[in-house]
């Protein structure tokens, strides 16, 4: 069962030493990389970085931005090691993240961001609901946006 655990001294070692199938680098920054950026966004308190295990077996990777005053819940980066790919932990986690968000009542929307070319987080986000609306140009990302705020849902995405 997929659970999210925080990085702490004991598991920092297997959660920066994850590694992604050879050709797959360019979509997903390192992990040391996002928990370095973290660092450098701490003062803001937003960024929330989360180790992704399987029961006791870490699997995973995911960097949260929650930004509350845009009501956005931003899956940043998400990853699976080499090991723990297509085996439907990509699914289960953003179901449980879409779960939190909705339980936390404070957000309006999840974004999941994703670099052109990774066509299996493409698929997985469009199963998921997500609809796909172009955005950041200059860095080549999509942004994927769910609604899950209450009441009923706007005609367009913002």
């Amino acid at each position: 069962m997929i659970n999210f655990r925080e990085i702490t001294e004991d598991n920092f070692a297997e959660i920066i030493g994850m590694n992604m199938e050879p050709g797959q680098e360019r979509f997903v920054a390192p992990n040391v990389k996002s928990l370095a950026q973290c660092w450098l966004y701490r003062n803001e308190q937003d960024v929330m970085p989360r180790a992704i295990y399987n029961d006791d077996t870490p699997v995973g990777f995911v960097l949260l931005d929650l930004l509350e005053e845009e009501k956005e819940f931003i899956i940043w980066r998400i990853m699976f090691d080499r090991h723990h790919q297509r085996q439907g932990y990509g699914g289960e986690t953003i179901k449980l993240l879409l779960d939190e968000a909705r339980q936390l009542g404070k957000f309006n929307y999840i974004v999941a961001d994703h670099v052109p070319g990774n066509e299996a987080m493409k698929k997985l986000l469009a199963h998921l609901g997500f609809r796909e609306t172009r955005f950041r140009e200059d860095i080549q990302e999509y942004e994927c946006r769910y609604w899950v705020g209450a009441g009923a849902e706007p005609t367009a995405v913002e």
